[in-house]
């Protein structure tokens, strides 16, 4: 009898060691889980704080665009467009143009205007804006008609030409000295002098031309000199 007893004793002293185990070995998943989660939850926080770095990045180069007001925004694509002309057409003379104070004139106007679009370019970029890198369709139309031209009213056209948008070029500078952005205001600065210098090369080298002309068109030289003194 007391064998028995000893026997259901030791037995439940068994299954009870054996629930012990089991519960231990439970808490213990239960604790790794818990443990995995907390990982997994600390890596998903990392994610959203780097890209909150990067779009912030992002947003900060779009603001530095931003802050220009329309008028400089407008200067930058007016100036960019009218430096590439300068060079196209500079390009076109020194193969149309047989004269040797419309090359050297053209010539200049190539390393001139490429020196102010490389810095106009640098400066956009550090402003977040994008300038065009082609020439738009009425441009590209006015210089099909300069290839066009006949040769010996080329040098006639050209420096007509060089006249009229330097006349404007140095409005549209003079406009810009007054901008709050200190870039553009101090290019515009740098600038304004070597327009006015081209300026003024164009208008005697226009004058020449036109006392050269065989139909003595020279006669209205003083009325050319008044229009586009600047």
């Amino acid at each position: 009898m007391c064998s028995i007893v000893e026997k259901l004793k030791l037995s439940t002293m068994y299954h009870m060691k054996n629930l012990f185990l089991i519960g231990c070995a439970a808490l213990s998943l239960t604790a790794c889980h818990q443990s995995e989660r907390n990982n997994t939850t600390e890596g998903t926080t990392t994610i959203p704080a780097d890209t909150a770095i990067s779009t912030t990045s992002d947003t900060q180069v779009k603001n530095d665009s931003s802050k220009l007001v329309p008028a400089e925004t407008a200067f930058l694509q007016k100036a960019a467009i009218g430096g590439l002309m300068e060079v196209e057409m500079g390009n076109l003379t020194t193969q149309k143009s047989k004269s040797p104070q419309v090359l050297a004139f053209a010539k200049k106007m190539i390393a001139d205007h490429t020196a102010a679009n490389n810095e106009l370019t640098k400066i956009a970029n550090g402003l977040g804006v994008k300038l065009p890198a082609a020439l738009p369709t009425a441009e590209q139309g006015h210089l099909a008609e300069m290839r066009q031209g006949q040769a010996n009213e080329y040098d006639q056209n050209y420096m007509d030409m060089m006249v009229n948008d330097h006349a404007k070029t140095i409005d549209l500078f003079n406009g810009a000295t007054r901008f709050k952005t200190a870039e553009l205001r101090n290019f515009a600065v740098k600038t304004l002098p070597v327009l006015q210098m081209h300026n003024k090369m164009a208008i005697g080298i226009d004058s020449v031309i036109r006392v050269k002309k065989p139909d003595n068109r020279g006669d209205d030289l003083p009325n050319v000199d008044k229009k586009h003194k600047n």
